[in-house]
């Protein structure tokens, strides 16, 4: 529990604080704000308010609940969860009140949750035991619920027999020899040669749709493409045409998504634009896949009148070259529940997606579906592990021959941020003669872009209590790093507009009046040396987000504290007087706990 952690945080304001009763106004505006970014998905914005809550009030089971909730969300805090949801269990209330600030008791869904969490990190029977807790419990809950905690449990045993079989597939880096300017990407698309890849990459202010072109067998240093695309905001590639053409992407608005295309026009890219209603409506349209000839777009919508939340649809290309109505996929492959990010590959003849309601391990799992000579589609297949764990994967680009998959793996020494790597098939000696598919010509075995391993393989390791994302990590050895002066010789001539990015971020703001700044000084000591350092993380006026000012004296302490192991730091929080002492308080808290998460992400423990 983080409370059990040992940081040392002492916070001054100018005036003591005294709560005037349990749930003031700050603790209902906080409640209310933390609960609309975790409906919008922004996840560790949600959790960094929740626990804020939980120094006003500690032992709140429905904050404890929130919390353990908004960790299951955040990559590599799965296990963080379990602590949260095992406190908020023990507050269980039958009369629980759905929305209220003033509930302290914790909801019937905690068991379910509960269960989640002890899924996604391995330990079934603990999981089976909460998800069965759930339904006794909660019989009277929502009945599409209690059917989709049915199928976690079915999930759990499968996913139990899944991990003791031999990996189907292992991941090699794409990217690696850049992975210092790329903290977290996803997304992958890329074009039929093979030449043209495109992602998204999630800096700490900001997130970057980024595209590297192939010579040979190395790739160009990543370029940002959005201001020609001339999208802001939550935009992210979704698919990339056989030609390599035409780009297609997604944007989040506030209340739904749209579909938009971009187009490739001499070396830039042609500004986004919005497809027609037959595709966008007032609904959520999440993702798209073009098919090989451009006349087939398969998309996921929450439009009504599907099998699930979201389904799987696909419009035909008319003779005018307008996109024609939507046909939902039929039941064979949407379910009740959700289905995400299909991507089309072999001339239309196999569906790859994500789904929650078909035979998974847990969450969404990859599948893939085959049309046959009939025009049906055949009964969907699980990928197998480790492309699938117990959370939810999905964005499996297959490529354009089904064999050479792109798929954004959580790094091996960093679960809580990805890698695009390429998805290699494993072939066991024991298993080629049978496995391989035939070609319909000759009678023989296919060529294919595999790794052939021995018959006898090393048993595998036991991760049962292992996070989802470790579970996940690349079992392939890294790729050798190209050296710097291969890839320079790759770069375009002009300056690649990622590095006019990272160089104008980590400008310094200019000089602000000191009542538009705010600082949290930060004592950093070591035992083995007579020294003491004390400087000031510098922050917006009423404000506790790391600005690039901010994160630059930040990154300094946290390779000083990682040079010198025996280092401790003291966070000091401050605000200054133009607000109420309690929101100060509040204030001053926030900005010392980011610090604290930002250097705990480096791997610096929380009791230095």
């Amino acid at each position: 529990m983080i409370s059990a952690k040992r940081i040392f945080l002492f916070l001054f304001v100018s005036a003591s604080i005294g709560l005037n009763g349990q749930y003031t106004k700050e603790f209902k505006r906080i409640f209310f704000d933390a609960d609309y970014l975790y409906e919008t998905g922004f996840y560790e914005e949600a959790f960094s308010r929740y626990k804020n809550l939980l120094t006003l009030d500690p032992g709140n089971s429905n904050i404890l609940f929130r919390c353990g909730a908004s960790s299951l969300k955040i990559p590599g805090s799965e296990a963080e969860a379990i602590t949260y949801l095992k406190d908020a269990v023990r507050g269980v209330s039958l009369s629980y009140k759905e929305g209220s600030h003033k509930e302290s008791g914790a909801p019937v869904l905690t068991y379910f949750m509960l269960g989640q969490a002890y899924h996604q990190n391995y330990l079934f029977d603990d999981a089976i035991e909460n998800y069965t807790k759930y339904m006794e419990i909660g019989e009277n809950q929502v009945p599409m619920q209690l059917d989709y905690t049915r199928l976690q449990i079915e999930a759990c045993k499968r996913a139990s027999e899944l991990k003791r079989t031999r990996p189907s597939f292992e991941f090699q880096g794409v990217l690696d020899q850049f992975d210092d300017d790329l903290p977290s990407c996803s997304n992958p698309v890329i074009s039929g040669a093979g030449d043209v890849l495109i992602f998204l990459v999630d800096y700490p202010s900001d997130k970057k749709i980024m595209m590297s072109t192939k010579t040979g067998d190395l790739w160009s240093r990543p370029r940002v493409i959005n201001s020609e695309l001339g999208m802001v905001g939550e935009t992210y590639p979704a698919s990339l045409s056989y030609d390599g053409d035409e780009l297609y992407l997604v944007h989040h608005y506030y209340s739904h998504s749209d579909i938009f295309v971009s187009r490739l026009q001499g070396k830039r890219w042609s500004e986004a634009v919005a497809l027609g209603y037959n595709i966008n409506g007032r609904t959520s349209e999440t993702h798209a896949s073009i098919s090989k000839d451009g006349k087939s777009l398969y998309f996921t919508s929450d439009v009504r009148g599907g099998s699930g939340s979201f389904d799987i649809y696909v419009s035909r290309l008319d003779e005018k070259g307008n996109w024609g109505p939507a046909t939902n996929m039929g039941s064979t492959i949407n379910t009740p529940f959700e289905e995400h990010t299909p991507f089309i590959s072999n001339n239309d003849s196999i569906l790859f997606f994500s789904s929650q309601g078909h035979a998974s391990m847990g969450g969404l799992d990859v599948f893939y579906s085959e049309l046959n000579s009939y025009g049906v589609w055949s009964e969907p297949v699980n990928m197998g592990y480790p492309v699938n764990t117990t959370g939810d994967d999905k964005f499996f680009n297959p490529g354009w021959n089904e064999i050479e998959g792109y798929y954004a793996v959580p790094r091996q020494d960093d679960p809580t941020s990805n890698t695009i790597n390429m998805v290699m098939e494993l072939v066991y000696e024991d298993e080629l003669a049978t496995t391989s598919p035939l070609d319909s010509a000759s009678g023989k075995p296919k060529a294919r872009l595999a790794v052939t391993k021995p018959a006898q393989e090393e048993p595998l390791v036991d991760t049962t209590a292992a996070s989802t994302t470790t579970a996940q990590a690349a079992v392939a050895d890294p790729i050798p790093v190209i050296p710097a002066t291969v890839v320079a010789a790759l770069e375009p001539e002009e300056t690649d507009e990622i590095e006019e990015v990272l160089n104008r971020n980590a400008r310094r703001p200019e000089t602000e009046p000191v009542t538009a700044v705010a600082a949290i000084p930060a004592t950093v000591s070591s035992p083995t040396a007579p020294s003491m350092l004390v400087t000031a993380v510098p922050f917006d006026l009423n404000d506790y987000h790391l600005n690039m000012a901010a994160l630059l004296e930040v990154e300094k302490i946290a390779d000083l504290m990682t040079g010198h192991p025996d280092t401790q730091v003291e966070l000091t929080g401050h605000a200054d007087a133009t607000g109420t002492a309690q929101h100060n308080m509040l204030l001053s808290l926030q900005r010392a706990e980011q610090i604290a998460s930002f250097l705990e992400k480096k791997g610096i423990e929380r009791k230095r």
